[in-house]
């Protein structure tokens, strides 16, 4: 049965074996994260200068801010220091940087009703990033950077961590997807990318967790997850990154895949937290099988 588990005493081996299990963790006590708090309320403030980021909304139409966040968005995601802060909580939670491979930090915005839902805005219906190719291996760290609530967060459903659900993932091809990305930012009234998920599900319970700013939340890509329709008035921010570890991918080691039916992989998305390297190609084709010759492997 799956848990919530708060500031775990435990090895970084240990507490990806819990994940891989299916319990979420919660780590409150880095300070990095509070330094990437900072550091990313700091450029939302900026971006929407005079106004509120959370109430920015009110101020700008739909249009104008998929162009904005279009821009702001490459430029966080790359910038030198979002990276040095990711790889700094990475290896202050305790996941050893010459075992680990992380993601580029993705910055997330969840508008109120009404306004823009979709291409970078998108709000996830019931979806594993298994689907999306994720290895079995990923982590997935989520942090907001304003106070989240529940009516603008996102929901669980911890009871189908391992359990077979209808979804719509053997239509989604990883290399395919990262061509149609070119065109996400046009994504005003409707959706450019693949976007698989579940069918008609309906969870057992949904369950919310609510991290405070400076918090950060640790659940594997393999959880049944989706965003919570924002009805709270405010726009909402997070930042979410994943890992993998070396070692437990060489080894088979994550969590159980009972429905991935997706074709590709995204594993060469992941550099080296100690140097930024990325994986051995002939590693990836060992693991995962030779891509088709045209492939488009990494979106840039």
């Amino acid at each position: 049965m799956s848990s919530i588990v708060v500031d775990p005493a435990v090895s970084g081996e240990e507490l990806r074996r819990q994940l891989y299990a299916g319990n979420l963790v919660i780590l409150t006590r880095l300070q990095a994260l509070r330094e990437f708090v900072d550091y990313t309320r700091e450029e939302l403030t900026e971006l929407f200068s005079p106004h509120d980021p959370e109430h920015v909304h009110e101020h700008i139409d739909p249009p104008e801010m998929a162009k904005i966040l279009s821009k702001w968005k490459p430029h966080f995601i790359h910038a030198e220091r979002s990276r040095k802060l990711v790889r700094e909580i990475v290896a202050e939670a305790g996941f050893p940087p010459d075992e680990t491979h992380y993601d580029l930090p993705k910055p997330r915005t969840s508008f109120p009703s009404g306004h823009l839902t979709t291409g970078v805005a998108f709000a996830f219906p019931w979806h594993r990033d298994t689907w999306y190719s994720a290895p079995a291996q990923q982590i997935n760290w989520w942090l907001p950077i304003f106070p989240v609530r529940a009516d603008n967060a996102m929901t669980f459903d911890l009871a189908s961590f391992d359990r077979a659900v209808p979804n719509t993932s053997g239509a989604f091809d990883y290399y395919e997807n990262n061509a149609r990305r070119l065109t996400t930012q046009t994504g005003v009234t409707r959706e450019a990318q693949a976007r698989p998920g579940a069918v008609d599900h309906k969870a057992f319970q949904d369950l919310v967790i609510l991290p405070a700013p400076g918090e950060v939340l640790l659940f594997s890509g393999n959880q049944l997850h989706a965003s919570t329709p924002n009805t709270s008035g405010l726009s909402r921010y997070s930042v979410d990154f994943r890992t993998v570890s070396v070692p437990d991918l060489m080894a088979g080691r994550g969590a159980p895949l009972a429905d991935v039916y997706c074709t590709g992989t995204a594993i060469r998305d992941f550099v080296s937290v100690a140097d930024e390297s990325r994986f051995d190609e002939q590693a990836i084709v060992d693991v995962f099988g030779a891509p088709p010759a045209d492939a488009m492997l990494v979106f840039e």
